[in-house]
């Protein structure tokens, strides 16, 4: 899964929010379709890996500061 066909190659982007729920939402309004490949009902989708800096984030509801960086990567599996 690569969110790149989402925004149109950009692997950059900007996106406000005080919690991960709330930037993926803006990122999703900016580039419609992002947001339910990162987050569902559940929460993080397991295929997917988000840090908060450089802290892994559990929840959605994960707090992000101002000019924190996010960064959202397929979860790599095997063995």
């Amino acid at each position: 899964m690569l969110l790149t066909e989402f925004t149109s190659g950009e692997t950059r982007v900007n996106a406000a929010g005080s919690t991960l729920r709330e930037v993926i939402a803006d990122l999703d309004r900016q580039h419609p379709g992002v947001g339910e490949r990162i987050i569902d009902s559940g929460g993080i989708r397991p295929e997917v890996l988000v840090a908060i800096g450089s802290d892994e984030a559990f929840g959605a509801d994960s707090p992000v500061g101002p000019e924190q960086e996010v960064i959202i990567l397929p979860a790599i599996a095997g063995g």
